[in-house]
């Protein structure tokens, strides 16, 4: 029983959507019986069953929903009313419409009550039930043929009010479902909208817990409205309809117009979406924060319709990594400075100087700055100062893409950085830096000259030698960084040969060409050396070799600098030199384009080669020294680069005559046995291939 009236009675709360469905549906419920007036009176005259009494009687059953409309308050309560009027006019109808098909009137009964179904109030169905059968009921006792146009016995009159039964517990169920299901949905969505609007609450506050920036961009760039407060308090609050890349340009110009062409990109599809996301920027900044952002295609198919963006202040994690980069510097440089202090400081001096050039140089001189720019990217990156490699590889890079000077705060880090190490430099040196090293060997010759009672003529000479630098040490060190450097280019552990490193020459007066020189040793391992797998297919030893020699002929100081790899593409130079405008009529027409800038026979820019800048800053420090350039080149053998000078460039007097007399008793020794051992894994694969 509980069960039936949980069904029949209806939730005391009624609901916006159920007040105005009800009045409407009353409303025409009201004009629906209206219409019943005259069809009624014509009923009776056809049936000459009194057309005025039809007329009174109906207009009596009327007063009904007509009164209901005027003074009830109850939507509810107006539709039984209406349930109850359906009833009453179904008994006029049968009544006045006695004749041979009375009996078939009673279907008016049966769809009425299924009609009132549309109140989705089972006790509307309830209420028009009880009235048909009470009025069934009274009548068939008081006036039978209202009913039927026969004597029914009273079984027929029990089967009939089972078929109103029947239909009444179907339309009742219809009703509860209408209501359910239609009626009471606002109901459900108002519980699902509050169910929804208190996760949205519960997703805010983890959103504004957290110190990422989150929200989505659509198709047009648009940020969505529901954001974290972290967008708001990292870049401050985006205006209605804002484009992310307009939010972006607030901070970084740079940064907003990539994210606006690399989106266009991403929605068009032309390319994979994740190709495209990979190409957006990943950071910018903004005053002295720096941001990351993250991206997340939100697909349909195989289409982005939006991305979602998350931003990140790493500007902590980035000060971080600057100070474990300078660190790593650090030590970095003791190692140096413990192997080989000379050499590391003569890099120093030497990348001093070209940093005191790029200050002073003329800002429109674009090659003389992508020049030096380059050297001391170069000689940076081989020493392991990563720091001022990176700076100078992005104002490189930017030189190269615009045809412009980048910012001044590019240089301005690039002072900065250059200055962190110079400061951290003098911490591990002290005061110690302005000190002459003598190797022992030097040491004890002048020991025993001392005791032979050489002249001091002699002494004095041999001592100002030591401000000289022995060739051995310098090509000590780029035999090192060849080394290094092949292993990174995967070109494997090569073996790199040395002579002639009794000679010495002037340091400081050969700074700038040891800085330059840098270049051709890698050029020579990144574009001459091949791969050892490379190396085996062609029949080679899989241990690439280098050779530098120095050594003097007569009047001629000579560095060289040798490889037994791929050889110089003479017909490629020739194309590239033609492109640039250079004449390729003869051999030397092509060495000379080898060192123009601009000129690269690689396809591929990377940090170390590419660009056709390092082998004419070697061509200028050559030539300021008064030297010039040979290079003889085989395709699949290799290829030699020497340098030739004036003797009397290698060290000022009177130092110069010292290096004479050494000549002299040197020439039988120019070609001894290489000055130090390689690697021993390279000495035993260099056995094998032999």
């Amino acid at each position: 029983m509980s069960a039936i009236l949980r069904m029949i009675l209806l939730p005391q709360v009624v609901s916006d959507f159920e007040q105005n469905y009800l009045a409407r549906m009353n409303k025409i419920a009201t004009g629906f019986f209206v219409a019943h007036l005259p069809i009624f009176v014509l009923i009776a005259w056809a049936n000459d069953t009194g057309p005025a009494l039809a007329f009174a009687l109906t207009a009596i059953t009327l007063m009904g929903p007509l009164v209901a409309m005027r003074f009830m308050q109850s939507k509810r309560q107006i539709s039984t009313v209406m349930g109850i009027t359906a009833m009453f006019m179904g008994g006029l109808l049968v009544h006045f419409g006695q004749g041979p098909v009375q009996i078939e009137m009673h279907f008016y009964f049966f769809v009425l009550l299924a009609l009132l179904a549309v109140f989705a109030n089972p006790m509307v169905i309830v209420a028009a039930a009880v009235t048909a059968a009470l009025h069934h009921a009274i009548l068939w006792v008081c006036l039978p043929s209202s009913v039927f146009n026969y004597d029914a016995p009273f079984w027929v009159v029990g089967v009939h009010a089972l078929f109103v039964l029947l239909e009444s517990v179907a339309a009742c169920f219809i009703a509860r479902s209408f209501f359910d299901n239609v009626i009471g949905l606002e109901k459900k969505v108002a519980e699902r909208t509050e169910e929804l609007q208190s996760r949205n609450r519960d997703m805010r506050m983890l959103l504004d817990a957290v110190g990422q920036g989150f929200f989505t961009v659509d198709q047009h760039g648009i940020i969505s409205e529901e954001r974290s407060n972290a967008v708001d308090r990292m870049l401050g609050a985006p205006d209605p309809q804002m484009t992310f890349a307009d939010l972006i340009r607030r901070h970084d110009a740079n940064a907003a117009d990539w994210i606006e062409l690399g989106l266009t990109d991403v929605f068009l599809g032309i390319m994979p979406v994740e190709v495209t996301i990979d190409q957006l920027p990943s950071r910018f900044t903004s005053k002295n924060h720096t941001f990351a952002i993250d991206y997340s295609p939100v697909m349909q198919g195989d289409e982005a319709t939006a991305v979602a963006v998350v931003i990140s202040d790493i500007t902590s994690l980035v000060e971080r990594e600057k100070l474990e980069a300078e660190h790593r510097e650090i030590m970095v440089m003791l190692e140096r400075v413990t192997a080989d202090k000379t050499n590391f400081l003569d890099f120093v001096r030497e990348s001093d100087a070209l940093m005191a050039q790029l200050r002073s140089e003329n800002r429109t001189d674009l090659v003389t700055i992508k020049r030096n720019v380059h050297t001391l990217k170069g000689n940076c990156g081989i020493y392991g100062l990563e720091r001022m490699a990176q700076a100078c590889h992005r104002i490189e890079s930017h030189i190269a893409e615009h045809a412009t000077l980048p910012e001044a705060s590019e240089w301005t880090a690039l002072q900065g950085i250059w200055s962190s190490v110079k400061s951290n430099l003098q911490r591990i040196l002290g005061e110690a830096n302005d000190q002459l090293d003598v190797p022992k060997s030097e040491y004890e010759g002048m020991l025993d000259d001392i005791l032979r009672s050489r002249s001091r003529d002699d002494l004095a000479i041999r001592m100002a030698s030591w401000k000289l630098e022995p060739t051995s040490r310098r090509m000590k060190v780029i035999a090192e960084q060849a080394r290094q450097l092949a292993v990174r280019l995967g070109k494997g552990n090569i073996f790199v040969r040395t002579h002639g490193g009794h000679l010495r020459i002037d340091p400081k007066h050969w700074g700038e060409f040891w800085a330059a020189f840098v270049h051709v040793v890698r050029n020579a391992v990144d574009h001459g050396l091949e791969s050892p797998e490379d190396r085996r297919v062609k029949g080679k030893c899989e241990v690439g070799q280098l050779r530098m020699e120095t050594r003097v002929d007569g009047d001629t100081f000579s560095i060289s600098l040798s490889d037994d790899g791929r050889g110089v593409n003479w017909d490629k130079v020739a194309d590239v030199a033609s492109k640039h405008g250079l004449p390729v009529d003869s051999n030397q027409d092509l060495i000379d384009a080898l060192f123009q800038d601009g000129v690269s026979t690689t396809d591929c820019v990377s940090e170390v080669s590419g660009r056709g800048v390092g082998m004419a800053a070697v061509r200028e420090a050559c030539e300021k020294l008064n030297g010039h350039i040979t290079v003889e080149s085989e395709r699949g053998q290799g290829t030699t680069v020497r340098f030739q000078f004036p003797v009397a460039e290698m060290a000022p007097e009177p130092i110069r005559m010292l290096i004479h007399n050494e000549i002299a008793d040197a020439e039988r020794v120019v070609f001894r046995a290489p000055t130090e051992t390689p690697h021993q894994e390279s000495s035993s694969k260099l056995t094998t291939c032999s």
